[in-house]
């Protein structure tokens, strides 16, 4: 009798590189690095761990969850934050608010609406290509809004490309593969913008606006944001895709062997209304938050995550939602929180600005807004993970705001936005569910995409001021 075992993992000198330069960094920053002016040992030690646990990340040397617990050890460990502070400045409201995105997610992947919302897109398009390219991709963007942007983008890159297929396409020949893995890819990250309820991002970029700043983005100022930035960003972004690659026309057999796929569900089912109904009022209480203080947004999406698993509404299964949560994420939220307090607490954020954009005081209004969502925009391809770009962003946007001005809406959106949102490189795991397909090169995803993002950082240095002081912030 023979029994399998497993084979022992192959041994990684990448990753085995990655641990080592951590290492060394942070033993640099933590007892050789020298101290500037005005800072203390503490300031170097953080910038060592941020930089240290940035370098496992991007290299994958160990996994996420187990590089944040280290997180844990090593600021009290190091003298950053004594260990007491580190525990009650990791703010659990986030991660809660995770918990109802996931719910929610799994919720509506075991239903049939995602395939109702693509045979919808299927539907208008027909076999014109630009109408398919941008219903695809204002679908997709839609849809992430309210569900996780991984899962919105795995549904429509799945459909598109198996259009494709239908059509004869040729990997890294067809300019519909092309455009559709870029849309697609493009607004899933986009549309998750749209509301605080679409990304992790969003509501960590909001919370720590809150705590270094003082100020609170209601939740129905951020859906008047970013709702219609995440809406004009998708309709661009999926636009420009049907005209910087040459796609070619569809066949109405094609169209049809891929519409079999999204048959007619019938009406909605009442599991479906459940589902619809739950949620709806969900969201309508949160966005009561707004104007009603005895109406607290964490509370509301607690219980309504609760309420999901009572017998008789039973939206999902627990397998189903243990499925759909990414703990890992959730980990990395709540130890993320604990080196941006870091980069606040040792002065380090104010340091870093007051030296490298000391100049930042007299630049105009727009120009301090574009260098925001640029810093951030490039901290993300640096960075290809959101919650660690967001922890180390909005510390220095904080900083650069109470040189400049910059109102504290403005800072919340742009960590959300662009420390969610980069299209240069196809790393970001959203980017990845598509580009891994291999229908695209990385030369040419390269050369094409990122002005996706780049369009997002011109719209928004014009428009977040002022719709931001149109809600009197």
């Amino acid at each position: 009798m023979s029994e399998s075992i497993a084979s022992a993992p192959k041994f990684e000198t990448k990753k085995l590189v990655g641990i080592i330069v951590a290492a060394l960094i942070f033993l640099f920053f933590q007892f050789v690095c020298p101290v500037p002016e005005g800072l203390e040992r503490a300031a170097m030690s953080a910038a060592g761990i941020l930089i240290s646990c940035i370098i496992l990340w991007v290299t994958e040397a160990i996994p996420f969850i187990v590089t944040v617990v280290l997180i844990y050890f090593l600021i009290p460990m190091s003298g950053v934050i004594p260990l007491p502070d580190v525990y009650s400045s990791a703010s659990m409201q986030v991660p809660i608010y995770c918990l109802f995105v996931f719910a929610v997610s799994g919720a509506v992947m075991s239903t049939p609406i995602p395939m109702r919302v693509a045979k919808a897109a299927l539907s208008f398009a027909g076999n014109n290509t630009t109408k398919l390219i941008v219903a695809f991709g204002m679908t997709t963007g839609i849809l992430s809004m309210f569900i996780s942007d991984l899962a919105a983008a795995a549904i429509f890159i799945g459909i598109g490309l198996a259009i494709v297929e239908a059509n004869g396409g040729i990997k890294g020949q067809s300019g519909l593969a092309k455009a559709l893995t870029v849309t697609v890819g493009a607004c899933a990250a986009i549309g998750g913008i749209g509301t605080p309820l679409g990304n992790s991002l969003n509501m960590l970029s909001m919370s720590m606006v809150n705590q270094f700043m003082g100020v609170q983005v209601t939740f129905f100022n951020w859906c008047v944001i970013c709702v219609p930035l995440a809406i004009v960003g998708c309709f661009l972004a999926s636009f420009y895709a049907t005209k910087v690659f040459k796609v070619e026309p569809i066949t109405d057999e094609a169209i049809e062997a891929v519409s079999k796929q999204t048959a007619d569900f019938g009406k909605l089912s009442a599991h479906e209304i459940k589902l619809i109904v739950w949620f709806v009022i969900c969201f309508g209480l949160n966005m009561a938050s707004s104007w009603i203080p005895s109406i607290n947004s964490m509370m509301v999406c607690f219980i309504f995550t609760f309420i999901a698993f009572i017998p008789g509404v039973s939206l999902l299964t627990k397998e189903q939602y243990h499925k759909s949560i990414a703990w890992e994420i959730i980990m990395m939220i709540i130890g993320v929180g604990i080196v941006s307090t870091a980069l606040v607490k040792t002065g380090l954020a104010t340091w870093f600005v007051n030296t490298v954009l000391a100049g930042a005081v007299a630049w105009p209004f727009l120009v301090v807004v574009f260098v925001m969502c640029f810093i951030t925009f490039i901290l993300h391809i640096a960075i290809p993970v959101g919650p660690p770009c967001c922890s180390v962003a909005v510390p220095l946007l904080c900083a650069l705001a109470a040189m400049t001005g910059v109102n504290p809406a403005i800072i919340a959106a742009i960590g959300g936005v662009y420390g969610g949102v980069t299209t240069v490189l196809p790393i970001d795991s959203i980017q990845m569910i598509c580009y891994e397909k291999g229908w695209i090169s990385m030369g040419e995803w390269v050369k094409k995409a990122w002005v996706c993002t780049f369009i997002l950082v011109i719209i928004g240095t014009f428009y977040l001021p002022a719709i931001t002081a149109v809600l009197g912030y």
